[in-house]
C-alpha cells in the first residue's frame, strides 16, 4: 500500500513503542527522514522487544543509518535493522550490522 507516514507518523508510533511488544517494525518506503529516525532511535535503544526493524525505502542518510544501526545495537536484543544498500557501505554503519549479525547467530545457537 501506499503509507506515506513521514516523520510525523514515526514519531507517533515511536511514542507509543516504549510500552508496547511489537517484535518486527516494517516503515519500509514511508517517507521517513533524519528526523523520523531521531524519534526512532530513542525509542530503540530503549525498547527490548524490537528484534527487527525495516526501514529501506527511506531517505535517512548515512547519518542515519548510523544511528539507528547504533541504537539496535544499544538496544541488546535487536538482531537486525534493514536500511539502503547505498549507506551499507559506510565502515560505522558495517561494523554495527556485523555486531547485531553475530548477535542473531548466537540467539540461534541458544534456541
Amino acid at each position: 500500500g501506499d503509507n506515506k507516514i513521514g516523520d510525523d507518523g514515526i514519531s507517533a508510533i515511536a511514542a507509543t513503542l516504549n510500552s508496547s511488544c511489537v517484535r518486527f517494525l516494517d516503515v519500509e518506503g514511508c517517507d521517513i527522514t533524519i528526523f523520523g529516525v531521531k524519534c526512532l532511535s530513542n525509542t530503540l535503544s530503549n525498547n527490548q522487544n524490537i528484534r527487527v526493524l525495516r526501514l529501506d525505502g527511506n531517505d535517512i542518510n548515512v547519518d542515519g543509518a548510523r544511528l539507528i544501526t547504533q541504537a539496535a545495537v544499544d538496544n541488546g536484543k535487536c538482531e537486525g535493522v534493514w536500511i539502503n544498500d547505498e549507506y551499507e557501505n559506510d565502515d560505522v554503519v558495517k561494523k554495527m550490522r556485523s555486531i547485531l549479525a553475530d548477535r542473531k547467530r548466537q540467539n540461534a545457537s541458544n534456541e
